[in-house]
């Protein structure tokens, strides 16, 4: 049997495959299909009384919702693209009608389950239609028996089926190894004024666009500024970024973020990537550096998602920014690590931290105290955006009022809420649809800067 991630044939997924790992439906490389059995399947299992197994089928109903929704039967039968990243190719699902398929001869008699008979009797039919083999993914070990039996590939699901930030979501930058000046001719072609350069389009990938930055192994950093039929015009970065707030970034996309975060033209920066990856650490040294050396900003204002959410956070003892800061730890643990001095003992650190809250006016707060505000002359930090859904998102992003800089922040690998998935994640919503937002920007990490184990862990489990 072929290794899952050598096997490219089409795959068939079972119900129990899917309520498994809702993300089956973006583990592959090439098509998916799901027929009507499986369907009425999980519309049963919704209404279970064992309410794990209800909610999991609930995840998978609206996952398949959100990446169907708004496309026309015809568009289904044809497949609905997936989507794809440059670092992450997917084929297309389709949804197929299986109730009016003649059972194959091998199952005209078979016993067991009727609908595990028809969805092997959908795969025997698609393996016709299609002529090529197709793979049924199924938990179901005497499924998959019963499948290979009769002619038709069958395998587990993927045992690391983890989907992260850079595989699903437009990046925002693209990466060249070697000098990228390299694979011009001349320096006469390129060249236009000051730090201003034309690169021909094809040595982009297909996402390009203006906001977009590139960097290169060789130290170039660049913006795109403007994206035409044969040419790509960017604009340089400074090789060496001056330190903001004491910090001077650990690889070229964290170069990227501080100047997407420190950059005026900007009111929304939108960072997502693996723990680790200096999201929140870069966020607070920038707002502190924006609203205590510049003076852009009065104050700093800092909220996470379903912490509280829509939640009233009840009779906790303390005013709202003594129960919020226990929520708020990896905002407060930035603070911390970035103030830290080896001479400093743990009180004096904390009573240093304490001073540059007051100094810098930082609000710490609960999402279910949003409604109704108006954010004026600040920084807004939302983190751990990845467990908002889009309605939610939506009320948060409209919140900004005069001279507000909105800082989204998450990391879809973390999603804690049974009820959020990666396609329907608001901080999915936010990049898609804002990454055509003039005023803001989009960055993904794909490297962790914590510790050895932090990566080992972010990379394997």
């Amino acid at each position: 049997m072929k290794n899952s991630n050598e096997n490219r044939n089409p795959r068939i997924l079972d119900t129990s495959a899917l309520v498994h790992d809702p993300k089956s439906l973006l583990a592959y490389k090439d098509d998916i299909y799901i027929c009507l059995t499986v369907l009425e399947e999980l519309d049963n299992l919704k209404e279970r009384t064992d309410k794990n197994v209800s909610q999991d089928a609930r995840v998978v109903i609206r996952m398949l919702e959100d990446l169907i929704n708004g496309h026309t039967s015809e568009e289904m039968e044809k497949g609905i693209e997936l989507p794809s990243t440059e670092s992450a190719k997917r084929g297309k699902l389709f949804i197929g009608i299986d109730t009016q398929i003649d059972f194959a001869k091998e199952l005209k008699h078979a016993i067991g389950s009727d609908a595990d008979n028809r969805i092997i009797n959908y795969a025997l039919h698609m393996q016709k239609e299609l002529k090529q083999n197709v793979t049924i993914v199924s938990r179901d070990i005497n499924m998959r028996l019963k499948a290979r039996t009769i002619g038709v590939d069958a395998e587990d699901v993927l045992v690391d089926n983890q989907i992260s930030d850079v595989d699903l979501l437009y990046t925002g930058v693209q990466a060249f190894e070697g000098d990228l000046f390299d694979r011009i001719k001349s320096d006469k072609d390129f060249k236009l004024s000051g730090e201003v350069y034309k690169f021909p389009v094809s040595l982009f990938n297909d996402e390009v666009q203006a906001s977009m930055y590139w960097y290169d192994t060789a130290g170039h950093i660049g913006l795109v500024t403007e994206v035409a039929d044969d040419s790509v015009y960017t604009k340089l970065l400074p090789r060496q970024q001056k330190k903001i707030w004491g910090i001077s970034p650990k690889n070229p996309r964290q170069s990227v973020a501080l100047s997407q975060l420190t950059d005026p033209f900007y009111d929304l920066n939108i960072i997502l990537g693996p723990a680790g990856s200096g999201k929140t650490f870069l966020a607070v040294a920038s707002a502190l550096h924006q609203v205590l050396e510049l003076k852009q900003y009065k104050k700093i204002v800092v909220v996470r998602s379903r912490d509280f959410m829509d939640d009233d956070p009840g009779f906790l003892p303390g005013d709202l920014t003594e129960k919020s800061l226990p929520l708020l730890a990896g905002v407060t643990d930035a603070l911390i690590s970035m103030h830290a001095d080896d001479s400093d003992d743990e009180k004096s650190t904390r009573a240093t931290v304490e001073h540059i809250i007051e100094r810098a006016n930082i609000e710490f707060t609960s999402m279910a105290y949003f409604r109704g505000r108006s954010i004026d002359d600040a920084v807004l930090i939302i983190d751990e955006a990845q467990n908002m859904t889009r309605a939610q998102m939506k009320g948060m992003l409209s919140r900004g009022g005069k001279n507000c800089r909105t800082i989204v922040l998450g990391n879809l690998a973390q999603i804690d809420d049974r009820f959020v998935t990666p396609a329907s994640s608001g901080a999915s919503a936010a990049v898609n649809i804002f990454r055509n937002y003039e005023k803001g920007s989009v960055l993904i990490f794909d490297e962790v800067e914590r510790s050895s184990l932090a990566e080992f862990t972010e990379k394997n489990m």
